[in-house]
């Protein structure tokens, strides 16, 4: 088991250097993207890796790649907003949002190419070798047994934040954006976890992390959307301009309520997802108490969605 969560870090900084290294040549909308989702899942297995080891010093890791999320946020948001914007019918006004957006755009590549130093990659790169390092005895000194239990409290509480979410979303009239959103966070965050976990867990893994993963995408393209109309109204109504906008507006609304329908009919279809916790694959020997982990599945999935 402690070999599965080392193919799954191993395999999650690779991705992740990969990606650093395309974000900082050209922070396209899917340069960013793949760096952003890259990051998140090293998040995951160090959460796994945490639990495990009981390391003092990841959960401080854990803070610098989420200061890397965080960096990235302005960009990301910015490209959102210009990739939805061909939802809506240009117009004079509508491409003067969109100059303004790709000014904006261009102003926060220029910065993120400077947040994205190599040396900061180093630093990131040795902190994670620490990690790597440590799991070396990992396995001699706790056994399978209490690495399966340390795997299976991650994903139990993962699911059950989501389920919260979920059901609180659900119960909330009119439908609630801070809800919505808060349900989208806690998807990510358990579907990150079941894929970082993948290595250990049997097939049906897998299959729920696609599953979550289009659920995402129709949560990320409602609130996508929700924004987009949001950061428009504010931006005419701020130079009087939103009668002439109106069009647009409610263009994006009607999209918008069209998505949210889909979210609430699909939420019955998640539950049934959610229905009990991915368990590692163990099986036991002639040891009494001994139990050994399968060889690990495969590398970590390569689906994403940010």
């Amino acid at each position: 088991m402690a070999d599965g969560l080392l193919s799954s870090l191993n395999q999650s900084w690779k991705n992740f250097s990969g990606a650093w290294k395309i974000a900082r040549r050209k922070s396209s909308e899917k340069a960013v993207h793949d760096l952003r989702v890259s990051t998140r899942r090293l998040i995951a297995i160090l959460e796994l890796a945490k639990a495990v080891s009981g390391d003092t010093e990841i959960p401080k890791l854990q803070r610098r790649f989420k200061k890397v999320l965080k960096r990235m946020g302005p960009l990301r948001d910015t490209q959102v907003l210009l990739v939805n914007l061909s939802r809506v019918q240009k117009s004079g006004l509508v491409n003067k949002f969109k100059n303004m957006l790709e000014q904006r755009e261009r102003h926060e590549i220029d910065g993120i190419r400077g947040e994205l130093k190599r040396g900061r990659k180093r630093k990131l790169s040795k902190a994670v070798e620490d990690v790597r390092a440590g799991f070396g005895s990992v396995e001699s000194e706790l056994g399978n047994v209490k690495i399966h239990r340390s795997v299976d409290r991650v994903l139990t509480s993962r699911r059950n934040e989501l389920l919260k979410a979920e059901r609180r979303f659900h119960g909330s009239q009119p439908v609630s954006e801070d809800l919505l959103h808060k349900m989208r966070i806690a998807l990510k965050k358990f579907r990150y976890v079941i894929e970082a976990a993948q290595p250990m867990l049997d097939d049906s893994a897998k299959q729920r992390a696609k599953k979550m993963h289009s659920f995402q995408q129709l949560i990320g393209e409602s609130r996508d959307v929700e924004l987009l109309r949001t950061a428009m109204e504010e931006w005419a109504s701020k130079r009087g301009k939103i009668i002439a906008i109106v069009p647009a507006l409610d263009r994006l609304q009607e999209i918008r309520d069209s998505l949210l329908k889909k979210v609430v009919n699909s939420l019955t279809g998640l539950e049934q997802t959610l229905t009990g916790t991915p368990k590692p694959i163990v099986e036991k020997t002639h040891a009494i108490g001994d139990v050994t982990a399968e060889p690990p599945k495969g590398d970590l999935a390569k689906s994403a969605a940010d």
